[in-house]
């Protein structure tokens, strides 16, 4: 034999043994494969049908029941309703519970669940409020102007505003739009808003009272807060819009000079943030110049002297109220102030 042949023999027994292990590895009926390693492996979990209850209170405990967990394989195959390993979530429940995790081959799948706040309950709610059959505010025009505190953001859409309405027969009109500022930097301001209700067809013709919320929004544009301007700045058109302080004086320019009617800016209670306390600082100085109302929620010592058990039912967080928080620690010193201004 000759040398050049024995590389050539030697490669055709390789490639002849190859092809043996090729046919050894191929499935003999449907069925029969052996997936390579890795491929039984859980690619990803989801759930085709929820648990029968995803609506709780903090406090509680997370009901499975009912849940149908789906996994596909990385081969491609799916196992239909796999019993989970675990699931991740709060026990008991709490404010922050948004959702349930079921755990199966090292996957998870989320269920999102809806947790009320004990401060939430219906009975702290507008329609179980007591309405007055005789007040001061009866048929009393409000305009309450503000963000998402004004709007009730974490109390289902009530605020103090719809205590007041209800509670009182007051005819309030809340033109509030969560995340917005005072300072008109960006679109749906409050000045801009006012500004807009104002040119609007339907406005009021008279107001009896106007509220402005001090927007926690603008304390995290503290470059934009400007300045307070002297004493013998009046007329609308001289403040700086795009600042939230010449935002503050040109809404109470505007609304003396429409309804000259009595004006309250409230605050919120304190929430450990230093822009706030210095927009708290300006507030005061431009109630001074111009002679409206605040409402103090903020350095009022003894409205804030609250039990941590109180704390909890009546906020949601640092900012927002609950119902009750709204209904049974703000409302009474909203009614203070608009009680007086209505005689």
């Amino acid at each position: 034999m000759k040398k050049w042949m024995l590389p050539l023999l030697a490669g055709l027994m390789l490639l002849l043994a190859a092809c043996g292990e090729t046919r050894d590895a191929q499935p003999t009926a449907a069925g029969d494969a052996q997936p390579a390693d890795g491929e039984k492996e859980v690619w990803q979990l989801s759930i085709v049908q929820p648990p029968e209850r995803l609506d709780y209170e903090e406090g509680e405990t997370f009901d499975p029941t009912g849940v149908v967990i789906q996994a596909q394989l990385r081969d491609g195959s799916v196992l239909e309703d796999v019993p989970y390993e675990g699931i991740i979530v709060d026990d008991p429940l709490t404010r922050t519970s948004l959702y349930a995790k079921f755990v199966y081959g090292g996957k998870t799948a989320e269920q999102k669940i809806n947790v009320t706040l004990i401060g939430n309950r219906d009975e702290y709610s507008v329609a179980n409020t007591e309405e007055l059959a005789d007040s001061a505010l009866r048929g009393k025009t409000i305009y309450w102007l503000g963000s998402s505190v004004t709007v009730g953001a974490s109390a289902g859409g009530e605020s103090m505003s719809d205590f007041i309405a209800k509670k009182y027969g007051a005819v309030c009109i809340k033109e509030a739009v969560s995340g917005t500022t005072l300072a008109d930097v960006n679109g749906e301001s409050y000045v801009e808003r006012l500004d807009a209700y104002l040119a609007s067809p339907d406005r009021a013709e008279q107001v009896d009272a106007f509220v402005c919320q001090l927007s926690t929004n603008d304390k995290g544009f503290p470059d934009h807060f400007g300045t307070v301007t002297g004493d013998d700045v009046r007329d609308a058109s001289a403040f700086d819009r795009t600042t939230t302080f010449g935002a503050m004086e040109y809404i109470i320019a505007t609304v003396r000079e429409t309804w000259d009617c009595p004006i309250y800016f409230y605050t919120n209670p304190p929430m450990g943030d230093e822009n706030y306390g210095t927009m708290v600082d300006a507030l005061e100085q431009i109630a001074a110049k111009w002679d409206v109302g605040i409402i103090d929620l903020y350095r009022d010592e003894a409205f804030n002297d609250l039990t941590d058990e109180e704390r909890d039912l009546y906020m949601s967080d640092s900012i927002h109220p609950t119902k009750a928080g709204y209904r049974e620690w703000w409302l009474p010193k909203f009614e203070e102030a608009l009680l007086e201004a209505a005689g």
